[in-house]
């Protein structure tokens, strides 16, 4: 029986990947580290890949790796689409109605828990309370709203949920400068939920900054996107340097692999970055 994504007490990272060859890449890394990992789609990513097939891939391949391989939707406002998810057989999906209303928030996840559970899915459903800023595909928001200590704890009684993220200083994309980030309020929420929290916006935070929030107990998941994707530009930049992406040279094999390897490259070195705390 296959591992579930929170048992046990693991922290798991999860990479926003884009098509099947960044889902190889991150599958080959977690293999080489000997890790399971979270493969995460945006909305847009959902809706350009075929999901009956990415669903099909992914678990047919972490079997052949020897890992376990997890599928989740990242920041969806839309509720029939992530319905579709889960349908679809993803593993977790999480309706971001963070910049509604607290009450409108509560109401959509209770209304994905109640469909969920009338359809008998094991999905987990992942929740956030506060508001990210930054740009992540289509989710942008100009200005962040930390998480109130009261809005959690309304949150907690209210929404059924499995897993809780909220806005603790942390941002979407690149930080521009240092992030003053309130591990209390990380604390504040795994105790009062009891609920695996997810990290959100850690790309570009510091080793010592990951491994602060890995510590504390509760703690599961953590995601990267950004840094992805600058890896994978860092391999395009690569391949066009050795002339492969020259009109009358083009060599698309070779431009695709530059790009597979910086990707998985950047998934070890993230993973590995937890190496000896875990």
């Amino acid at each position: 029986m296959l591992e579930k994504m929170y048992d046990g007490t693991s922290v798991h990272f999860a990479f926003n990947i884009w098509d099947f060859s960044s889902a190889q890449a991150v599958m080959d890394a977690a293999k080489n580290v000997g890790e399971n990992v979270i493969l995460q789609t945006s909305t847009n990513i959902y809706q350009s890949l075929p999901p009956c097939e990415l669903r099909r891939f992914v678990t047919s391949y972490a079997k052949r790796l020897g890992i376990t391989a997890w599928l989740n939707l990242d920041h969806c406002r839309n509720e029939e689409l992530v319905r579709d998810a889960v349908d679809k057989g993803w593993d977790s999906v999480m309706l971001d109605m963070s910049q509604m209303g607290l009450s409108q928030n509560i109401e959509a996840v209770n209304r994905l828990n109640d469909y969920v559970n009338i359809k008998k899915y094991p999905t987990y459903i992942e929740a956030e309370v506060g508001v990210l800023q930054g740009a992540e595909d289509d989710i942008e928001a100009i200005e962040s709203k930390i998480a109130s200590q009261a809005d959690i704890d309304e949150f907690i009684k209210k929404a059924h949920f499995d897993a809780l993220a909220v806005s603790f200083g942390n941002a979407h994309g690149n930080y521009k400068t240092k992030p003053q980030l309130h591990y209390e309020l990380v604390e504040y929420a795994v105790k009062k939920s009891g609920k695996p929290f997810v990290v959100h916006g850690a790309s570009g935070l510091t080793g010592q900054d990951v491994k602060k929030l890995a510590s504390i107990d509760g703690v599961r998941k953590i995601n990267i996107s950004t840094e992805l994707k600058l890896a994978a530009h860092q391999g395009y930049q690569e391949a066009a340097s050795k002339g492969w992406m020259e009109k009358n040279g083009f060599q698309p094999v070779r431009v695709q692999q530059c790009i597979y390897m910086a990707v998985k490259q950047k998934a070890e070195e993230k993973m590995l970055m937890l190496e000896g705390d875990r």
